[in-house]
């Protein structure tokens, strides 16, 4: 898909032209025009795609290679750059104590982040619960802890287990970056080991 299709390629240190070269499970390849200068693995990027049979396509990801006047991007979102912050998503696998609140009080309940956003979390523990329980625990970020109030959304049986997809409750803009720039780190350490297996 794309090929050979004009792109503009957008990084902190400017934009530059090219042309796509493969597109393939979520890594495309582009030859540029002029090199690329001072990014490195799993900088943030985005590119716009001229497609003369698709039209405008625009995608954000981050630099998985960079070789003269061939780059490397691994696309985490298609869509515009001011969509990723909250959709970003990321696996991230932590054991965390929560507190179950329900109508006799509150109880405790041990549960496992399997995944984070900006917006959501999802989990994973042994107790059922129903669509809107809300669910309050501190989860590990680097030295310290972030508190997260999570209600499920979406409920899904496994075989000892059942998994939640929650949205996060009452989130500050503090939380919110931090949890953000974890999701960062994590997609710049992924791209890099997809980065490292395909070059």
């Amino acid at each position: 898909m794309h090929e050979l299709a004009t792109c503009y390629l957008r990084t902190k240190s400017g934009d530059v032209e090219g042309h796509v070269a493969t597109f393939d499970s979520d890594v495309i390849v582009l030859e540029v025009r002029e090199p690329v200068e001072g990014r490195e693995i799993g900088d943030a990027a985005s590119l716009t795609v001229l497609d003369p049979v698709r039209g405008l396509c625009r995608y954000v990801g981050l630099l998985g290679g960079v070789a003269g006047s061939t780059v490397q991007l691994v696309v985490l979102e298609r869509g515009l750059p001011d969509q990723r912050r909250s959709a970003a998503r990321a696996a991230y696998r932590v054991e965390c104590t929560g507190k179950l609140e329900t109508a006799t009080g509150v109880e405790p309940l041990p549960v496992t982040v399997v995944d984070v956003s900006a917006a959501g979390v999802r989990f994973v523990t042994r107790r059922r619960l129903a669509s809107g329980d809300v669910v309050r625990f501190a989860m590990a970020v680097g030295e310290g802890d972030v508190e997260l109030a999570a209600r499920v959304l979406r409920i899904e049986e496994g075989q000892h287990e059942w998994r939640y997809g929650c949205e996060l409750l009452d989130v500050d803009e503090r939380t919110r970056e931090t949890l953000f720039r974890l999701v960062l780190r994590l997609q710049r350490a992924e791209a890099k080991e997809r980065s490292l297996a395909r070059w």
